[in-house]
């Protein structure tokens, strides 16, 4: 019998966040390509729509729910360094270095057809934008050298 190796928390990290990255650019390359960019932005808006279920089940329904539920996803799942701060009307949610967009890099560096850009605009206005808004919530973001800081609000 073989024995499985144990593998340290980044190491999953890393594979993780670069399958995920890796499915998200490829799904989105394919669905551009074969359908257009319309059916590439029907298709966030329906991902969207059920991740907003989820939350909701969750009972994360307030600008500061929503900034830890994703803060403690980015970086428990991905490793990302993330600050939260604001209260139940309007919470930032810092994305000091945002892992999935530094994998994303690694993957262009590696020939994948990605900007920085692209991810960027993918993962405000294709996602977290619309669930905010599935949810009753406005989302903004500025962009920083490694990350981003989302805005949101109720």
């Amino acid at each position: 019998m073989v024995e499985i190796p144990e593998l340290s928390k980044e190491e999953i990290q890393k594979i993780a966040t670069e399958m995920f990255v890796g499915i998200l650019i490829g799904a989105g390359a394919f669905i551009t390509l074969k359908l257009g960019p319309e059916a590439k932005d029907e298709f966030g808006t329906m991902a969207a729509q059920g991740c907003a279920m989820s939350l909701k089940d969750q009972y994360i329904d307030t600008p500061l729910k929503y900034a830890v539920h994703y803060a403690t996803m980015s970086k428990n799942l991905h490793g990302s360094d993330v600050e939260v701060e604001g209260d139940e009307e309007s919470a930032i949610l810092d994305m000091k270095v945002c892992d999935t967009l530094k994998r994303a890099m690694e993957l262009k560096e590696k020939g994948i057809p990605i900007s920085r850009v692209e991810y960027c605009h993918g993962c405000i206005d294709g996602y977290h934008r619309k669930v905010a808004e599935n949810i009753g919530l406005s989302l903004d973001a500025t962009f920083t050298e490694d990350g981003c800081k989302m805005t949101i609000k109720r």
